[in-house]
């Protein structure tokens, strides 16, 4: 006889009853009502691109463009160049998802396995920085950037003014120190009994078996990186430069409002193709 299999927060035997079939029904009309809210500005911004300038303006909801016109997103994707766009936005945030990426691996482990003098109080203080507002630090930050101390070298209007920022997150570090505090301490003696260097356990034990982790951290560091405004907006000034989300907001008063949502939905659609291809790694993440 089978064991029943849980549907969710459901048992089969609880899915068999009346009201727990009322409770599923529940269940399912919440995650629509949720679906809904989540979808509707995606399917309102890929409309309004369809739409002339005049309907976006009409008073009252009205989802569905009077004539659907496809070449808006034709035009929207040749008279902003979108091309240059993603390849600068894919240069920004995945040079600044690679960075986070090294750091954090390195630093977590660094804590987790080589475990320096005042553990706890670096710890402490990477959970400490969590809680400061982004605003506090973005003045210095910015300062620093335009001349690093020592070398006195600007780096504005390039991106490794972008990547030296990003690289530091100390969310990501604080996780990965969970991560690899999980792994069981008898693989690494193991290993160090067949000779392995702390880089080679790092590099062939501690990756490995936290990749799903990995994976997710930086599908959720490329999202909201790809989407960053102000710290790229402030650092790159050359139009050549900037990535999708600054060179949109540069040229909203340059263009109509129906092309600048057909490229707006143009930008939306790269994270989510990307989350399409990983989202069985992020589940595996999530779960861990």
């Amino acid at each position: 006889m089978s064991s029943p299999v849980n549907r969710g927060v459901m048992s089969n035997t609880e899915w068999r009853t009346r009201g727990g079939r009322l409770v599923g029904l529940f269940y399912l009309l919440i995650l629509i009502l949720v679906s809904i809210c989540v979808l509707f500005p995606y399917l309102f911004s890929f409309t309004a691109g369809l739409k002339t300038s005049s309907e976006i303006y009409k008073g009252g909801i009205h989802l569905f463009p009077e004539e659907w016109n496809w070449g808006n997103y034709v035009e929207a994707w040749n008279r902003f160049d979108m091309v240059k766009m993603f390849l600068n936005s894919i240069i920004a945030a995945g040079g600044g998802v690679l960075g986070q990426v090294i750091v954090s691996t390195l630093a977590a482990y660094s804590i987790s396995r080589l475990k320096p003098v005042g553990t706890r109080v670096i710890v402490t203080l990477i959970f400490v920085t969590l809680g400061v507002p982004v605003m506090a630090y973005l003045i210095p930050r910015y300062i620093i950037m335009t001349d690093l101390p020592l070398i006195h070298v600007s780096l504005v209007n390039n991106f490794l003014g972008l990547w030296l920022p990003y690289s530091c997150s100390p969310f990501m570090i604080l996780v990965l120190i969970n991560s690899f505090d999980a792994i069981p301490k008898e693989i690494f003696e193991a290993a160090q009994l067949d000779g392995a260097s702390d880089l080679g356990m790092f590099l062939k034990i501690a990756l490995p078996l936290s990749r799903s982790i990995i994976y997710t951290l930086g599908f959720m560091a490329l999202v909201t990186l790809w989407g960053d405004f102000l710290w790229p907006y402030l650092i790159l000034r050359s139009p050549e430069l900037q990535p999708v989300s600054v060179r949109l907001y540069t040229l909203t008063r340059l263009a109509p409002r129906n092309l600048f949502l057909a490229a707006s939905f143009i930008a939306m659609v790269p994270p989510t193709i990307a989350a399409c291809f990983i989202v069985r790694k992020i589940k595996g993440g999530l779960t861990l």
